[in-house]
């Protein structure tokens, strides 16, 4: 008797521009990062994938600077059904009186590529303490399209 193969679907290709929905008008979580009013936001950028070395690596190519707060190149690993990246970080929690403090942050991204082309997903992010400890959730769509 044979072991089953495990197997996980081909990366489906990430490249060219896409557009970015963060919609932190519906996050969610323990922090008061979370319960936090604020609106969604769109961002450009363009992806290149690599699967070159038998694994599969999206890049963003082009797009927002970064804050200094965030790392300055990303990269998403194609996992066999999503997008994944996890990194460490540092949250810009503001606080009541508008001040704000950066609290250290590890999150995980993913993106899972819909039948349209489009790609769902979430921008988990667990801060581990001071004044925004606790989790947020926010929710994220990529469609390709041209900037403009």
């Amino acid at each position: 008797m044979l072991a089953p193969v495990a197997s996980a679907d081909p990366a489906p290709a990430w490249n060219g521009w896409y557009r970015i929905t963060f919609h932190t008008d519906q996050k969610s979580g323990t922090s008061i990062a979370a319960k936090q009013g604020e609106e969604a936001y769109t961002a450009w950028y363009r992806f290149a994938t690599d699967c070159s070395s038998g694994n599969c690596v999206a890049s963003v190519a082009d797009g927002p600077t970064p804050k200094d707060n965030a790392a300055k190149s990303t990269t998403f690993d194609w996992t066999g059904s999503q997008w994944s990246r996890t990194n460490s970080w540092r949250w810009d929690c503001v606080l009541p009186d508008r001040t704000i403090t950066f609290d250290p942050a590890s999150s995980v991204t993913t993106y899972n590529p819909q039948p349209d082309g489009s790609l769902k997903g979430m921008f988990a992010t667990n801060i581990g303490s001071g004044a925004c400890q606790g989790t947020v959730y926010i929710p994220l769509t990529a469609v390709a399209a041209t900037p403009g």
